[in-house]
C-alpha cells in the first residue's frame, strides 16, 4: 500500500497524458444531453460527490449523484435518452455498478464508464460499453492492478477524470484546466513522496493508536473526503469505529454529544482562510474551541495538507478553482494518517477479510458460512 501511495502523483500525470485526447472526444459527443448522472460506490462513490460541487460551479445542466445500488434499486422516472450516466469503478467490475449500467441500457440511456480495468473481462462495465455503444475510460495507475484494500491511485486518476470530463462537458474557464492539469499532479506527487508528511503521520499514528471512535468533519467539497477518511480509509483500513460529519451540519447535532463528555476523537479538516463564509467560519471557531475545552486539547486533530507546502502555494489556493479541488491533498495527508494508525494498531491497511469489491452469490455463501 505505501508503494501505491507514493506513486498517486505518478499516476494522475500518466492518465492525464493517456486519456487526455479521449476525454475532450467524449465531452463533445454527450455535451448535448439534458441532465447528467455520476455513479458508483464506496471510494468511486466519494469521487462524485467531490466532483459535484465543481460541476455545481461550472454548469446550468442538472446533475444527480446516485449510489449505483440505489440507482439499479430505485431508477429515477425520468431516465431516457435524454439522460447521460457516468459510471466509476477501480475494477470494472462492481456488481452493484454493473447492476445499474444494465438498468441504464434498459433505459436507452447513454453511459460512460470510467475503470482501471484493462484486460477484457466478461460481464464487465467494458463489455457493457462495447455492446451497447457506451464509451470507456481508462485511469492508469502506476502499479497495476491496484490490490491495497483503501484504492489510492484509483481514486485520484478517477477523480481527475471525471473532473476533466465535467470541465470539458461544460466548457469551463482556463484556470480550472490549468488547475487540474498544470498545478494538482506535482503537489499531490510532492505530498505522496514528502518524509515529513510520512514522519509526522508516524507520530500522530503512535499517539492515536489508543483510540476506536473517530468524528471526521470537513466543509463543502471537503466533506466527501472527510467521509472517505471516515467510511473507507478508517473503517477499511484501520478497522476502528469512525463517523463523518458535515462541518455545517455539526454545530446543528453532533456538537451535544460533549454535554456528555463522551471521549471520541475529533478529525477537522482545516479549510484555509476566504474559502469559508463568515458564518462556516464561525461554525468552524465554535467546534474546535468547544472540542478543545469540553473535551480536551488531545481529542482533536486539524488536517491542514498547507502546512507541508510554501506560501506561494497556499496562495494560489486561495481562489475558487483551489477551494474546489482541493480534496487531492487532504486526500493524500490522510491516506498516510491512515497507513500509520493502522501499523501503530497493529493492522494491515491493504488487506480485509470480509470487505470485497465485488460480491459473487458464492462469495456471499461463503462469507455467511
Amino acid at each position: 500500500m505505501k508503494e501505491h501511495m507514493m506513486l498517486q502523483g505518478v499516476s494522475i500525470s500518466e492518465t492525464i497524458n493517456k486519456e487526455m485526447e479521449t476525454i475532450i472526444d467524449v465531452a463533445k459527443d454527450v455535451r448535448h444531453f439534458k441532465r447528467f448522472i455520476f455513479s458508483g460506490c464506496g471510494d468511486k462513490y466519494v469521487v462524485p460527490l467531490i466532483t459535484e460541487f465543481l460541476w455545481r460551479n461550472v454548469s446550468e445542466k442538472p446533475l444527480d449523484v446516485i449510489h449505483s445500488r440505489m440507482l439499479a434499486d430505485f431508477p429515477p422516472r425520468y431516465l431516457n435518452e435524454d439522460t447521460c450516466v457516468v459510471f466509476i469503478s477501480q475494477s470494472g467490475t462492481t456488481k452493484d455498478t454493473v447492476e445499474a449500467c444494465k438498468v441504464v441500457i434498459e433505459k436507452k440511456c447513454k453511459f460512460i464508464v470510467i475503470t482501471n480495468l484493462k484486460e477484457e473481462k466478461e460481464g464487465s462495465l467494458v463489455e457493457l460499453a462495447e455492446k451497447y455503444d457506451g464509451y470507456v475510460i481508462r485511469t492508469h495507475t502506476k502499479l497495476y492492478p491496484e490490490t491495497p484494500l483503501p484504492s489510492t491511485g484509483t481514486f485520484h486518476t478517477s477523480l481527475t477524470v471525471l473532473n476533466l470530463l465535467s470541465l470539458f462537458i461544460n466548457d469551463a474557464k482556463r484556470k480550472f484546466f490549468d488547475f487540474q492539469v498544470n498545478i494538482i499532479p506535482g503537489i499531490v506527487n510532492k505530498l505522496s513522496k514528502s518524509n515529513v508528511v510520512m514522519e509526522k503521520s508516524k507520530g500522530l499514528g503512535l499517539k492515536l493508536k489508543d483510540f476506536d471512535d473517530f468524528y471526521v468533519v470537513g466543509d463543502g467539497p471537503r466533506f466527501p473526503v472527510a467521509r472517505r477518511q471516515a467510511k473507507i480509509m478508517l473503517m477499511e483500513g484501520v478497522k476502528t469505529n469512525a463517523c463523518d460529519v458535515e462541518l455545517e451540519e455539526f454545530v446543528h447535532s453532533l456538537i451535544e454529544t460533549l454535554e456528555s463528555k463522551k471521549k471520541n476523537l475529533l478529525i477537522l479538516l482545516k479549510p484555509l482562510d476566504g474559502w469559508l463564509s463568515e458564518s462556516s467560519t464561525l461554525n468552524y471557531i465554535i467546534i474546535k474551541n468547544l472540542w478543545e475545552r469540553l473535551s480536551g486539547k488531545e481529542m482533536i486533530v486539524e488536517i491542514d495538507p498547507f502546512v507541508f507546502l510554501d506560501e506561494d502555494t497556499r496562495k494560489t489556493f486561495s481562489c475558487v478553482e483551489g477551494n474546489l479541488l482541493s480534496p487531492f491533498l487532504y486526500a493524500v495527508v490522510l491516506g498516510w494518517l491512515t497507513y500509520y494508525l493502522a501499523l501503530a494498531k497493529v493492522m494491515d491497511p491493504g488487506v480485509g477479510k470480509l470487505v470485497k469489491k465485488v460480491r459473487s452469490k458464492k462469495e456471499i455463501e461463503e462469507l455467511l458460512s
